[in-house]
């Protein structure tokens, strides 16, 4: 059984056709979740459990997956530009990267950390700073946005700010490894 997150969104994802689209080939399941399985059969799950991985630096070669996924995890992470590097380098070239994190007016409906239903949470997040967050980590022209949404599936507006929400309160974003021209910005 997958995560409850990762599980409440495979259906809709096989269906819709992303999982096709996006993770073909082999991947990592980043954050998977202890004793879950792995998004795919083709991913392989990679928590802190998993060996020589010690919460950022990945055992892998560079560019040995097709896609790296991760959802709800990047939040626990204090040291976001070297996990999303690390991410980054075991992807191939036309390989993705799906991150997943939980919204802030969805999920927490506050302003401020902490958050009132997971304290290890060290950031909030909008998809303006997730997409600022993967900016200021990864060099320019070697990525490219190509998907990115509130998922709001589901969601219940009418649970208010004092209670947990039910349904879908996630950011979705989708990032693609393209290949490093020869030129640089000046």
């Amino acid at each position: 059984m997958q995560g409850h997150e990762t599980g409440k969104h495979h259906l809709f994802r096989q269906s819709s056709g992303f999982y096709a689209k996006y993770m073909r080939g082999i991947g990592l399941d980043i954050g998977h979740g202890i004793g879950h399985e792995p998004v795919l059969d083709s991913a392989i799950g990679v928590d802190l459990d998993f060996r020589g991985y010690d919460g950022k630096f990945i055992p892998f070669p560079d560019e040995s997956q097709d896609y790296v996924f991760s959802s709800h995890c990047l939040e626990h992470i204090e040291d976001y530009r070297t996990v999303i590097r690390e991410w980054f380098r075991v992807l191939k070239i036309d390989g993705y990267m799906i991150v997943c994190v939980p919204h802030q007016y969805l999920y927490e409906k506050k302003n401020n950390l902490p958050s009132k239903y997971n304290g290890d949470h060290k950031r909030f997040y909008l998809p303006c700073d997730l997409l600022y967050e993967i900016d200021r980590s990864l060099e320019p022209n070697t990525w490219r946005l190509v998907y990115c949404r509130d998922n709001d599936d589901d969601f219940d507006y009418s649970i208010s700010p004092e209670r947990h929400s039910s349904g879908s309160y996630e950011i979705e974003c989708v990032i693609k490894k393209i290949k490093k021209p020869v030129w640089v910005l000046v």
